[in-house]
């Protein structure tokens, strides 16, 4: 596998975790592991948002609301 630069890593791990969660759209508190599984995903998407250059890799946009 190619290395990638740190730009590269964050729009693979970015990409990934937005497809997580929006598999697990439906989770409720009430969905136990996919529930806490979502809310993970959405955090991390929410620290990676800090990030001075989220903008340029589709990061911006309230991601609780999507």
């Amino acid at each position: 596998m190619k290395k990638l630069n740190a730009r590269e890593t964050l729009l693979v791990i970015t990409e990934l975790l937005l497809y997580y969660a929006e598999e697990l759209r439906d989770a409720t508190p009430k969905s136990g592991f996919a529930y806490g599984a979502k809310t993970a995903y959405v955090e991390c998407l929410e620290m990676i948002q800090l990030w001075d250059s989220a903008h340029k890799i589709g990061l911006d946009f309230e991601i609780e609301s999507k």
